[in-house]
């Protein structure tokens, strides 16, 4: 009796401990379980039932990201969005890289949310198509985000996509938000870091709702 009593004890305080959501620490002092974004992210399990949360600490992260199909339901929350940087320097026309290779962090994980976290891509304007952000994922949310470059800064990809910005700030040059997919910017600052000139039809028209205000140089 005593015996499966102690068995029935362990499976439940397995259960209990499976159940709970996990939670990483990115620290680049070592103060965290892992000292790169990447690493937490490869650490999380395939399609984890009751997601993930990685915190990230201040600093500046020069990395290319990328958060893969099979790493659903994760939680990216930096401690400020000032501070909090992922950052890489990739552009079209360097080496093999394309517009579509160009990205600083690429989300294809469902069910993704970012918040108080810049993403950055620092390839500097003249360069052609520099992508910080291609979101491909379904159902994701960045809350409180900065997402800077010059051309081509947001890429929405896929056309059964479903985005939402909340609180974001978001700038560059040309064509700096583009993509196939469905997106709400709600209460986010768009900055236009050039004057505005016509651009010819794109080829794939993103589907948005702007609720925001934007500027221009």
């Amino acid at each position: 009796m005593k015996s499966i009593i102690t068995i029935l004890v362990l499976f439940f305080s397995y259960f209990q401990l499976h159940a709970q959501p996990v939670k990483l620490v990115v620290a680049q002092d070592g103060s965290g379980d892992y000292t790169s974004v990447q690493a937490a992210v490869d650490a999380v399990p395939a399609f984890p039932v009751n997601g993930v949360e990685i915190f990230v600490k201040n600093g500046t992260y020069r990395e290319k990201l990328i958060i893969p199909s099979w790493k659903t339901n994760i939680n990216l929350i930096g401690e400020s969005k000032e501070n909090t940087i992922i950052s890489w320097d990739d552009h079209s026309g360097k080496g093999d890289i394309n517009t579509f290779t160009s990205y600083t962090v690429l989300v294809q994980g469902n069910n993704f949310r970012a918040e108080n976290i810049t993403f950055e891509n620092t390839a500097g304007p003249g360069v052609g198509q520099a992508v910080a952000l291609h979101v491909e994922a379904d159902r994701c949310v960045f809350k409180n985000c900065r997402i800077i470059g010059d051309q081509d800064t947001l890429y929405a990809g896929v056309a059964n996509s479903r985005q939402y910005y909340i609180n974001c700030y978001i700038e560059g040059t040309t064509d700096f938000i583009f993509g196939p997919a469905t997106a709400v910017f709600d209460n986010c600052t768009i900055h236009c870091k050039k004057t505005l000139t016509l651009q010819p039809p794109p080829r794939h028209r993103i589907k948005i709702t702007v609720l925001c205000s934007s500027t221009a140089m």
